[in-house]
Parts: C-alpha cells; sequence; structure tokens
C-alpha cells in the first residue's frame, strides 16, 4: 500500500519552483558592493572605497538618543515624523540654506536618502515615464527609477564643465514623458558643485517643460574654498539649492540626510522638504511601507539639527586636509588625472593613461597594493576610465594609499 505521506513529498519535490520577478531580476547589483566584497579578503588594505564619515555623531547627538530610550520615547509616531524633528529640520534649513518650509505640511521625516528618494519618484512618476539622471551618478539613482516602473535617460557630466550639471545637456534629454530629473550636488562621485547660475537655468528649463527636479542634498555642507570656519556657529559656504532659484521651490523635491553631515550613517534619518501636494502622496506611501520612522533616530536628529555645528565644522577641515594630501600627491602624475573636487568627499580620477579599464585598475590595484578604489563605471557608463576615491578617513593612511596608488599607475605607465 503507498504511504500518503511519502506520496505528498514525492510530489512536492517534483513540483516546479516558483519563479522570481522579473523587475527584481532587472535590477542592477551595486558594483559599489563588488569592490566591498573584495575588500574584505585583504584585511590590511587602506579603503579609498567607503562613502561614509570616518567619524561617529557627536556627544550631545548620541546622548538625545540614549535619553530616549530611557525615558520610553519608543513608540510608534505621526508617519511624517515627531513634531520636534519636523521643527527642527525646517529651522536648520531656513538657517542654513535660507529656504522656508512649513512644519506642518511640507516636511517629512524619512529612514534615509535612498528611502527618500523613493518616495519622491513613486509620488511624480508612472511606469513608462522618463527620468533624466546625469552620469555619473550614486549608484541606487537608476535602479529606484525602475522599481517605480520609470525609464532611465542619462545625461553625461563632462569633464570639460568639471563634472557639474548643465542646463542644456539636460534640456536636450527632455521628451514627451519626462517628469523629472535627479540632481545632485555635490555630486557623488564626481565632488562638483553646480552653482546657482547654472542651477537657475536647470530652474528655466523644468518650469518650460514641467518637470520635476528631486534634489539630492545630502553633502550641502561640505563645499571647500572658503576659510570663513573660526565660529563654531558658522560652517562657512553651503552649496546653493535649486528650490531657491525663481520659480522652483514648488517644483522641487529636496531630499536630506543626516548620514554625512553630522555622521549618522548608522541612524538612517533624513527628511524631505517640498510642496504639501508632494508629502500628502509621500506620506502617504510611506505609511504603508513602514508605519513611521524611528523614534529614537529623530530624537537625536532634532539634537542634530538645533545643536551646535563645531563637529560639522571639524569634518569639513579634515576632509579639505585630505582633498589637499590627493591633489598634492597626484599634481603632477603622467598616469593618474583627478578632476578637482569642490564638494562632498571625493575625487574623480581618470585613468585611463595607465591603459587599463577602471574594473581591471581597481582590482589590480587592490591585489598588488592592497588598496581600494571604486571603479567609475560602477557610477554609471559615463564614469567609465574613472576611479573614485572616498577621502572621508584618517589623515596618514590616505597619504600612504594615494602613494599607493601614484607608484603603481606611474609602473603601469612605463
Amino acid at each position: 500500500m503507498t504511504n500518503p505521506r511519502l506520496t505528498t513529498s514525492t510530489t512536492a519535490s517534483a513540483a516546479p519552483t516558483p519563479s522570481l520577478a522579473a523587475s527584481a531580476l532587472d535590477i542592477p547589483r551595486s558594483g559599489i558592493r563588488d569592490i566591498f566584497d573584495r575588500v574584505e579578503r585583504v584585511p590590511d588594505a587602506i579603503s579609498f572605497a567607503v562613502g561614509e564619515p570616518g567619524e561617529t555623531a557627536a556627544p550631545h547627538i548620541v546622548d538625545a538618543g540614549c535619553r530616549a530610550i530611557i525615558e520610553g520615547d519608543t513608540h510608534y509616531t505621526n508617519v511624517l515624523g515627531t513634531e520636534a524633528f519636523r521643527r527642527a529640520a525646517v529651522g536648520y534649513t531656513r538657517r542654513i540654506k535660507g529656504l522656508g518650509y512649513s512644519p506642518e505640511h511640507e516636511v517629512q521625516a524619512i529612514d534615509g536618502a535612498t528611502i527618500g528618494l523613493y518616495l519622491a519618484l513613486k509620488a511624480v512618476i508612472d511606469p513608462g515615464d522618463e527620468v533624466i539622471i546625469p552620469s555619473p551618478y550614486f549608484t541606487s539613482y537608476d535602479a529606484e527609477v525602475m522599481l517605480c516602473g520609470g525609464v532611465v535617460r542619462t545625461v553625461p557630466l563632462r569633464p570639460e564643465h568639471g563634472m557639474r550639471l548643465n542646463a542644456a545637456d539636460i534640456e536636450a534629454a527632455i521628451g514627451p514623458r519626462t517628469r523629472a530629473v535627479i540632481l545632485n550636488s555635490p555630486g557623488n562621485p564626481t565632488g562638483a558643485v553646480t552653482p546657482m547660475d547654472e542651477l537657475e537655468r536647470i530652474g528655466e528649463v523644468c518650469a518650460r517643460h514641467g518637470v520635476w527636479a528631486i534634489s539630492d542634498e545630502v553633502y550641502h555642507p561640505f563645499v571647500f574654498g572658503d576659510e570663513d570656519l573660526h565660529s563654531p556657529d558658522c560652517i562657512g559656504s553651503t552649496a546653493p539649492s535649486i528650490a531657491a532659484a525663481p520659480g522652483m521651490r514648488e517644483r522641487t523635491i529636496i531630499v536630506e540626510s543626516l548620514s554625512k553631515t553630522f555622521a549618522m550613517t548608522g541612524w538612517r534619518i533624513g527628511y524631505l522638504l517640498a510642496p504639501h501636494a508632494v508629502i500628502e502622496q509621500t506620506s502617504k506611501i510611506a505609511e504603508l511601507m513602514h508605519s513611521s520612522v524611528n523614534s529614537v533616530a529623530m530624537a537625536a536628529g532634532a539634537a542634530a539639527l538645533n545643536g551646535p555645528m563645531d563637529h560639522v565644522i571639524a569634518m569639513k577641515r579634515h576632509y579639505a586636509r585630505n582633498r589637499a594630501i590627493i591633489l598634492d600627491e597626484l599634481a603632477d602624475c603622467r598616469t593618474l588625472a583627478p578632476i578637482t573636487p569642490e564638494g562632498a568627499f571625493y575625487v574623480f580620477v581618470d585613468v585611463r593613461e595607465t591603459g587599463l579599464d577602471d574594473v581591471t585598475f581597481c582590482h589590480r590595484l587592490l591585489d598588488e597594493e592592497h588598496v581600494a578604489a571604486v571603479p567609475g563605471s560602477a557610477f554609471g557608463a559615463a564614469g567609465a576610465g574613472f576611479v573614485r576615491l572616498s577621502y572621508a578617513g584618517p589623515i596618514e593612511p590616505t597619504r600612504e594609499g594615494v602613494r599607493r596608488m601614484r607608484r603603481f599607475a606611474e609602473r603601469l605607465g612605463r
């Protein structure tokens, strides 16, 4: 007699495995992750790969988070975020960027900039709509457009323009289904800062064609060239926002994060600033995704946004020193040509004179010199032939790492 349990088991094991979604399989894996995986096998490597501050959050920020836990501030919150956090974000934006927003209707707490970008896209594009992305770009931009069913249209960031955004190139890419353009200044991976006059021209293009500007401003305080950093209440020059251009406040969604500014990458906290009609949609979508943002992170975030800026100033000075080290070490190198960064904490280096493509260059640099860099092609096709260096780490490893990189490149050049 057949055992019914055995028959069921055998039948089940022979059944076809359920298929995975094509929309998931089509999403590209981050090229940065490939480098991280290789670095783990070289434990003594000097890494220029990690795009985060080497520091951690200032004590007053950590204290605020700990206090929230002790006092039981650990429950669900309004999907827009706590009132304290929203008011802190609006106050900071007015103080640092000169932009005014309503804490009740035009700001929303988010779990970091990546989810904020997704929410912004989900609110303004339908399947088949096009989104313009200047390339090279942060690795999640194209994937997030695809997750929303959108179509990516890239425009090149040109070395002859210092890799800054360009209004004419953006306008040339606009078609009948273009709904948004993603802007990033200071830029990752290039460190480029787009000046206000060019942002105004981009604003005119957006207004003329009815296109949303989604502005990723997570590196806004890290702009170099100013010396006005003597006061703990002044962070000196910051990158301009396209929301300040004429007619663009109502056409712009600002994506902000505390990760870079306040060294809070692991806290996963940021905010959106946008017209009320946008926030109505992004908050509705967010509530279905996560109910609310981490209450402890918001308590710490409010302390960061309201508190002293001396920690930010110290990081900015540190990045400026590391930036100078890299540029000085590569100043007369025959085979490496850095594009001078104006902001963030990245430098984009042209490696084509070495005779290697950027992926091979990075793999061999890690294997032979124990230095990790990210291939430019990980940031889109326009990044091919370049590598990204993050200079947020300690000074001496930065100096030693770039010297090893130069030695490796000159050896190839010979």
